[in-house]
């Protein structure tokens, strides 16, 4: 009787446990595990947002670059100077000039006219003062100006030769930030005239020097000649007074050459 009495109990809890619990339904709207394997890579859209993220960033770091460069102390203490890193030209120029050359006339006349030429050499002494507007805007000409006359006939013939040699500095005014500017130009240096009389076979030379005053003004251009290329082409048109003494002569022509 006990026996029996403790199953019928077991049985009658073990069906109130059963009514109950709640029912257990399968989980039919949860997502599968995702594997490591099977998870998708970053879009184009983000893989262009980290490009242009560092790209800002070495760009903000060579930025700083620059600015602890210029903050350094020199051997002497003064500050480095950075205008000049950016341009390998060194500021040299050569040139070969023609042009009309106007003497002035001793016979009454408005000037002499004869086809003058030469050649200079152009230093931009600028470029070592290191300060960026002036680098470009002042040179110097180094320059010999030649012209040669002559008259007459097989038995009596006459003609003289006139030679300048100056040097002079300049100050150019640069048309924004391009190749091309006008400039003003004052110097000096020494004229030397030659002039001959040949009578049959006897010949007369007569030479001399005098001291010259050079002023003028003019437009330069330095255009590259390729994009990459230190190398330039340089030109100038020019109007230039020449004083020797008394006397006034003007030069009005121009040159063509190479600067580096």
């Amino acid at each position: 009787m006990k026996t029996a009495t403790v199953k019928t109990w077991l049985k009658r809890c073990l069906l109130g446990g059963l009514l109950v619990a709640p029912a257990a339904h399968a989980q039919t709207d949860d997502d599968p595990y995702a594997y490591p394997e099977d998870e998708p890579g970053p879009t184009q859209e983000q893989l262009d947002e980290e490009e242009a993220y560092e790209r800002r960033r070495r760009n903000a770091d060579q930025v700083q670059e620059f600015r602890d460069i210029a903050e350094q102390e020199g051997e002497e203490g003064d500050f480095k100077r950075l205008a000049g890193t950016d341009d390998p030209n060194k500021g040299f120029a050569a040139e070969l000039i023609a042009g009309a050359l106007l003497l002035d006339s001793s016979r009454g006349r408005f000037a002499e006219p004869l086809f003058g030429m030469g050649i200079r050499a152009t230093w931009e002494y600028g470029r070592i003062l290191d300060i960026e507007p002036l680098r470009e805007a002042l040179w110097a000409d180094l320059r010999w100006t030649f012209a040669r006359q002559t008259d007459g006939t097989d038995f009596l013939k006459a003609g003289f030769s006139q030679h300048y040699f100056t040097i002079a500095p300049a100050y150019e005014l640069k048309f924004g930030k391009s190749d091309f500017g006008v400039f003003g130009q004052v110097g000096g240096g020494i004229g030397y005239q030659s002039t001959f009389v040949d009578i049959d076979s006897a010949k007369t030379n007569v030479s001399g020097i005098k001291p010259v005053f050079q002023y003028g003004v003019g437009l330069r251009g330095r255009p590259r000649v390729f994009g990459d290329s230190n190398m330039r082409l340089s030109f100038r048109v020019e109007a230039l007074g020449f004083r020797r003494g008394y006397l006034n002569d003007f030069f009005l022509g121009g040159s063509a050459g190479v600067a580096f």
